[in-house]
């Protein structure tokens, strides 16, 4: 089954980050990179539209798709492609769903749970969670870009070889996943919108 998962979060951030820091452990971050993922993780309610690229040894060229990602703090988020007929694909802590307009519901199979926990975790940033699995890498610049590379370790098998976030000062710009270097997925996220909550139509549309 074809997850196509992507996500992401946007919104303000605080501090300047060091230009490198190695950091195995996330939890040995300093207190500005640890206040940033608390930044990151404090909105309640939000969306924002995406570009995602998904390349594959199999085609030249990426095949991009576009939509509209939302992030409910206490749901998790969702995907909603422009594609016609394409599922909207909800990600929580309980796992894959992906919700056909025709009403259908399918779960991701069980081998994908480890991988999907390990996703969840990234973008609920669940630093302990993570920790089990990758090895982290911060970096920030003078314009203040930064970077928070997660490299998986060498006992793990996530299959995923590498989680990377992107951001500027002001909000998540990017969002790498890697398999091999020719199977991976790139995000851009723009336009982040933060909410005072969901509508009920929209939790029952886009959550669980």
């Amino acid at each position: 089954m074809n997850t196509r998962l992507t996500l992401f979060f946007a919104l303000g951030l605080v501090g300047s980050a060091p230009d490198v820091l190695a950091a195995p452990s996330a939890a040995t971050l300093p207190a500005p990179w640890l206040k940033r993922l608390d930044a990151l993780s404090a909105p309640t309610a939000l969306e924002a539209d995406f570009v995602e690229l998904r390349y594959t040894p199999l085609k030249k060229k990426p095949v991009e798709a576009r939509g509209v990602v939302r992030l409910a703090r206490a749901r998790g988020l969702s995907l909603a492609y422009d594609q016609t007929r394409a599922p909207v694909i909800i990600l929580d802590s309980t796992g894959l769903l992906l919700r056909h307009s025709d009403g259908r519901e399918q779960s991701a199979p069980p081998e994908a749970e480890p991988d999907l926990r390990l996703l969840h975790a990234l973008f609920a940033f669940d630093l302990a969670t993570l920790d089990t699995a990758y090895e982290l890498r911060a970096e920030g610049a003078p314009d203040a870009a930064w970077t928070l590379l997660f490299t998986r370790r060498p006992e793990a098998t996530a299959s995923y070889r590498e989680l990377v976030l992107r951001g500027d000062a002001s909000r998540l710009t990017g969002i790498l996943l890697v398999k091999t270097p020719n199977l991976r997925t790139e995000i851009t996220v723009s336009d982040p919108r933060t909410l005072d909550a969901f509508s009920a139509d929209d939790l029952a549309r886009y959550f669980r």
